[in-house]
């Protein structure tokens, strides 16, 4: 019976801790939650870039890269879901988020490759404040699920 208590009590702390570690302004901005392939993260500009697994932390301008061969899916703080598909470039480039209040924003930057993502509570709240960005365009998000196509673009 102890040990069940302890299993308890271990779970419960877990799930204490998660909106502290969502409210934090220094704090990751999400999580890897799949990777198959080849997934390289790039922080700070440093190249050549590490490879990225389940449980790996994402901050804001994080570049994240597939191979060929390469997938990644990502659930940021407020729980919005991103995925990218083989061959593509993304980047974190603005995310603030209060787990309290459920106030921030978002600016996901996809430079090639595929996108999907599936919003959370940012976009619930204020979906003004949710965008997307390709090399032609921002699209303002007021949808809860959609897949962005940004092509090969260049390398």
């Amino acid at each position: 019976m102890s040990a069940r208590l302890a299993s308890l009590a271990v779970i419960a702390s877990l799930c204490l801790a998660m909106p502290a570690w969502s409210a934090a302004a220094e704090g990751p901005a999400g999580i890897v939650k799949r990777s198959a392939g080849a997934v390289t993260l790039l922080r700070g500009g440093a190249a050549p870039g590490q490879a990225l697994a389940v449980g790996h932390a994402v901050q804001v301008g994080d570049v994240v890269r597939t191979g060929a061969d390469g997938r990644v899916g990502i659930t940021l703080a407020d729980d919005t879901l991103l995925a990218a598909g083989p061959n593509s470039e993304l980047v974190l480039s603005e995310f603030a988020f209060n787990a309290t209040t459920q106030d921030g924003g978002l600016l996901v930057s996809i430079w090639r490759g595929t996108l999907a993502m599936v919003t959370g509570l940012l976009a619930r709240k204020a979906p003004e404040k949710v965008n997307v960005q390709t090399r032609n365009v921002v699209l303002g998000v007021r949808g809860t699920e959609f897949i962005v196509d940004a092509g090969e673009g260049a390398k």
